[in-house]
């Protein structure tokens, strides 16, 4: 096999590409005790914290409490709470003292799930109100919730949708028709290559493992994976995960392409580059070349997905989706809680569909 090349920019046989527009995740703010962030369709979802910058603030209760409404005229309202049910069969929502809401415990990723009108008085209380208790049937404590920051957020979600004013906001209420704005959400053309095995062999690994910036974060046992991308025509490519570096609950890889043209006049073996991303992996960070957390490769559609937690428990970090579109790594999806403090659902902030292209005959 020919000798290993190296490049730290893109490939030098790839002809100018064109330039791909950047996915743009929404930010997440927080408002005392509630975080709040919207996608790229202005779907939004409030999330209740543990009181307390490290997030001590209960010894009970588990929670938390997700708000989450659609943009546009659907307006999809709902309210839900994530926690273990046990035997419970029935829940009371209590708010500073007094019943807001009463209904079954149900089987499945939430145990409670307000909708529609209910939802909406449940939001009144909220944002009403100081503290709320969510208790079983027998008077257990579910969770326990600081109010604090809630009208806060519910507002900022009525500033994103446009909602403010209208007669259709949560919080600042007006007498505005609130006219909806159609979202598009972006769609990933990929254009897959025919399926191949060739990969590089080991000495191409082990020579890009010491070209690389990981060579002196591996240590123990460590392991790199290779996936193939497919073949076109004389070319073949793949994406190489190179170990680079770990914790207690976080394994960092260093993802690159591969290309290898057979049978060309004057080649070169395999090359490799840092891989794109139209939107850098939050691990890594911008200006660097990027890095992938905790990564897994989906091999019939090409995706690969980086999720990074702040801390064990995993109530805080970052995750992302992306799908491979025959020359880079294109955003499919993003979720995030920047705050350690006992949210184990992630707001959404990115969306993106994709559609394979037709293969000519």
């Amino acid at each position: 096999m020919p000798p290993i090349s190296f490049i730290a920019g893109i490939f030098a046989i790839i002809t100018a590409a064109v330039a791909m527009p950047a996915a743009q995740p929404g930010e997440i703010r927080t408002f005392g005790d509630w975080a709040v962030g919207c996608d790229n369709g202005d779907n939004c979802q409030a999330i209740s914290l543990v009181p307390g910058e490290d997030g001590a603030g209960y010894e009970d209760g588990e929670g938390p409490v997700s708000i989450v409404r659609t943009a546009g005229s659907k307006d999809i309202f709902k309210i839900h709470i994530t926690f273990e049910p046990r035997d419970m069969d029935r829940y009371r929502m209590i708010v500073d003292g007094r019943l807001v809401d009463t209904g079954p415990i149900v089987p499945g990723d939430y145990p409670i799930e307000i909708v529609g009108a209910d939802a909406k008085k449940v939001a009144a209380a909220i944002i009403r109100g100081k503290r709320l208790v969510v208790q079983g049937p027998g008077d257990e404590i579910i969770t326990r919730i600081s109010l604090a920051g809630s009208s806060a957020a519910l507002r900022y979600i009525d500033q994103k949708q446009d909602r403010a004013g209208t007669g259709t906001a949560l919080v600042a209420k007006g007498s505005r028709v609130f006219r909806p704005t159609t979202f598009e959400i972006p769609t990933i053309m990929v254009d897959q290559w025919d399926p191949a095995k060739l990969v590089p062999e080991t000495g191409d690994i082990v020579a890009l493992v010491e070209a690389s910036r990981c060579k002196d974060d591996r240590f123990g046992v460590v392991e790199d994976q290779v996936f193939p991308l497919g073949k076109r025509g004389n070319r073949y490519r793949v994406l190489v995960l190179i170990s680079c570096g770990a914790g207690a609950y976080n394994f960092s890889s260093a993802p690159y392409v591969g290309e290898y043209v057979e049978d060309a006049p004057a080649t070169s073996g395999w090359i490799f580059t840092p891989a794109r991303f139209d939107h850098q992996p939050s691990w890594g960070g911008e200006g660097s070349d990027p890095l992938l957390v905790n990564a897994s490769w989906g091999e019939q559609d090409q995706t690969i997905s980086s999720y990074g937690k702040g801390r064990g428990l995993g109530d805080c970090g970052n995750a992302e989706n992306y799908i491979w579109d025959g020359d880079s790594f294109r955003l499919i999806d993003a979720s995030a809680m920047p705050k350690c403090r006992g949210a184990f659902e992630w707001i959404t902030t990115w969306r993106a569909k994709y559609r394979k292209l037709e293969k000519a005959d």
